[in-house]
């Protein structure tokens, strides 16, 4: 899985929320699942609580680690 919960993650330029913040980065706290026949099923979409206190949500695609330089 490229992302999990805990990962620190800035959503991607071009996509879009009047909710999110400047800096566009976010916790993630949680994959969303569906129920399908087998039980649940994950959807590569995440809920992100967000550096402004809004929890929203994206898919994977529209993720990007946030990278910390240590030199």
């Amino acid at each position: 899985m490229k992302f999990k919960v805990g990962d620190l993650v800035r959503v991607k330029g071009g996509t879009e929320d009047v909710l999110m913040p400047d800096s566009r980065m976010g916790l993630i706290i949680e994959e969303v699942s569906h129920r399908g026949p087998s039980g649940p099923q994950f959807t590569s979409i995440f809920h992100l609580w967000m550096t402004n206190g809004s929890t929203l949500k994206f898919h994977e695609m529209f993720l990007e680690h946030v990278k910390r330089n240590i030199e």
